[in-house]
């Protein structure tokens, strides 16, 4: 049985609001990974929440298509009682990439917490 993982992922700076930016992983500097087998998306919160209005949503895309994955900066805050949880999505061997959009706010960094069933390779 394979332990659950979790990497972090940061948008560095947004180029203009609404426009998606591929994030980089923190621990490998790269934006994209490679799933060669069965996996599976188990969360992703905020680290930290972004501060005051600011606002951002987060996709995944695999093989260089936009997937159904969405999630938004104010409902994956982990200080919210009112937090929706991605859920278990299953995932296929093939590249993936987080991308990132700010939809409000001064331009600022930020970062999420994503939680993957098995190791990534």
């Amino acid at each position: 049985m394979t332990l659950p993982i979790q990497r972090r992922y940061t948008l560095a700076l947004p180029t203009g609001l609404n426009v998606f930016v591929n994030m980089t992983d923190d621990e490998t500097g790269q934006a994209q990974f490679l799933i060669l087998s069965k996996n599976a998306l188990l969360d992703i919160v905020n680290d930290p929440d972004p501060a005051g209005v600011l606002r951002y949503e987060f996709v995944l895309l695999k093989n260089g298509n936009q997937t159904p994955i969405r999630a938004f900066s104010t409902s994956i805050s982990a200080q919210s009682a009112g937090r929706t949880s991605i859920g278990v999505v299953s995932m296929s061997a093939g590249q993936y990439i987080w991308s990132a959009a700010q939809r409000f706010g001064a331009f600022a960094a930020t970062s999420v917490v994503v939680k993957y069933a098995a190791p990534l390779n």
